[in-house]
Parts: C-alpha cells; sequence; structure tokens
C-alpha cells in the first residue's frame, strides 16, 4: 500500500536532519505502528512563540532497557532516519522522546493515529483491512509494548501460559479482539473496574490461554522484546517462570545470552 503524503508538513529542524518519512505500508511500519499504539505518546504541545510536535516512548527501566537500546531506536531511524537517545527517566523508566512536524503528522494524518492521552486510540483501519502479514505485524508490535506472557500454576508442576491485554480504550479493545479472532485465537474478553493511582478506571481486557495457542503465537506472531522472549525460554528450560524475576536474573538462568538468538545492536538485526 502506497501513501498519498501531501499533507506531511517538515519544520525546518526536519529538512536540516534530513528525516524521511515512509511511504509504503510493509511490515516494518505495521510493526512501529503496534509498538506506537502500544507504548508511544503524540501530542500536539502549542506554546506562545512555537508548537511541539512531541513523540516519546516509555518502558520498564530494568526489563525493556535491552530492547530500547538493541531495538526501538534503531528502526525509528531505519524509518524515520532520526538518530534518538535512550534515556532513564526520573521515575526509573526507560525513554525515548523526540520532535518532529514530519513524523507527526504522517503518524497522526495518514497513519490514524490519535494524539494522547489514549482513551480513544484504536488499530488504524488500513491496518484492519490489510493482508494477514501486515496485521500478524502489527500485533507483534503491540504486544512487545503492551501485552503481558505470565504462566499461572494449576496443578503440581503444571504451569498454564497466559498471554493478556487490557486497554482503558473500548475501541481498541474491540479492534484487537477482532484481529485475534481474525487470526484465529481463542480468546476470553470482559470489562472490568481498574484501580490505578487510588482512581477506578474502566479496562477492558483479553486473555489468550494454553499451550497450544502460545504455540500458535509463537509460530504466527511472536515476539521481538527480549522481555517477553526471556520469559519464555525460562518457561520452556524450567517448566515454570520463577516469580519476581526480571530480565537480569531470567538471562542468569538462561546462560550464554549469545546462545539465545536475543537481539543485538545494529540495522542489520532489524526483522519484521
Amino acid at each position: 500500500m502506497k501513501f498519498d503524503l501531501s499533507n506531511v508538513r517538515y519544520s525546518r529542524n526536519d529538512l536540516k536532519w534530513n528525516i524521511k518519512i515512509p511511504d509504503l505500508l510493509d511490515t516494518k511500519l505495521a510493526f512501529f505502528l503496534g509498538i506506537q499504539v502500544g507504548d508511544g505518546y503524540l501530542k500536539k504541545v502549542i506554546r506562545e512563540s512555537a508548537v511541539d510536535y512531541c513523540i516519546m516512548f516509555e518502558g520498564h527501566g530494568t526489563n525493556e532497557l535491552k530492547w530500547y537500546n538493541s531495538y526501538l531506536k534503531w528502526l525509528l531511524k531505519d524509518l524515520f532516519n532520526k538518530d534518538v537517545k535512550v534515556v532513564k527517566s526520573s521515575r526509573g523508566t526507560v525513554q525515548i522522546h523526540f520532535r518532529s512536524k514530519a513524523a507527526f503528522t504522517f503518524l497522526n494524518q495518514i497513519c490514524d493515529i490519535s494524539e494522547s492521552p489514549k482513551t480513544y486510540i484504536r488499530i488504524p483501519k488500513m491496518i484492519m483491512d490489510c493482508t494477514l502479514d501486515i496485521k500478524r505485524s502489527f500485533l507483534r508490535g503491540l504486544a512487545d509494548a503492551d501485552f503481558s506472557l505470565t504462566f499461572k500454576k494449576r496443578v503440581k508442576k503444571d504451569y498454564y501460559p497466559v498471554i493478556f491485554f487490557q486497554t482503558y480504550s473500548k475501541l481498541l479493545y474491540k479492534d484487537t479482539k477482532k484481529l485475534l479472532l481474525n487470526l484465529g485465537f481463542r480468546i476470553v474478553h470482559n470489562y472490568r473496574k481498574s484501580y490505578r493511582y487510588d482512581k477506578v478506571h474502566d479496562a477492558y481486557y483479553i486473555q489468550i490461554s494454553g499451550r497450544d495457542q502460545l504455540n500458535k503465537w509463537m509460530k504466527e506472531v511472536g515476539f521481538k522484546s527480549s522481555n517477553h522472549i526471556t520469559r519464555y525460554l525460562v518457561w520452556k528450560k524450567l517448566g515454570y517462570l520463577p516469580i519476581g524475576t526480571d530480565i537480569l536474573e531470567r538471562n542468569q538462568i538462561l546462560n550464554k545470552e549469545a546462545q539465545l538468538g536475543l537481539v543485538r545492536p545494529g540495522p542489520e538485526n532489524l526483522r519484521y
């Protein structure tokens, strides 16, 4: 799918730094859009003398540091020719943030990614109407950013895999449910009240459970995030996942990280 980029607007800094904009919806861009919907922040901030077009990503300070450094920052370079830094925030999270009018208008107007807060964010229609490969790539990006993989004990030495997604956006919930069903996954889904920062929120969740469904996921969709991959590999190795382990502890369990097939820094590792 080729884009009409006539509505993309470039600032002087965009031109100075040679920012580029993708002209084709492929699996690489679909994967990125999944990350943007999940972990991304998109906001136009109007000041007295200027307008800031802000794009930001934020993740877990330990579990996602490696993935931000080895994957996400290279993806931004590959897509937009933008060099970014991965930084630790005062809250201990890991962040990437930059300003670009061209990237902002592309994501907002061409790709139909709504501005933050993400109360009404949803999967772009062009993803929902596209090929299975595009849908799977988008879902992989969304899962790397916003899904969890856990293993629940049922009986002795039997730990049941669960892929879990929760969102405050009813539209994103409905779209993700439709996408998963379209890809042939068995899901449980419902509405519940969620408590966060001493406030009650409407939350919507989707759950994919069972070994056969996890095998289908790993074969057809998979993960790129080292956080999810190490959780899966520890479970495969031990038959369970020790409670409360972070990615550093999981790497110790797995030993010899070079043999795990985890992502190494560099654009040559960008596979979608």
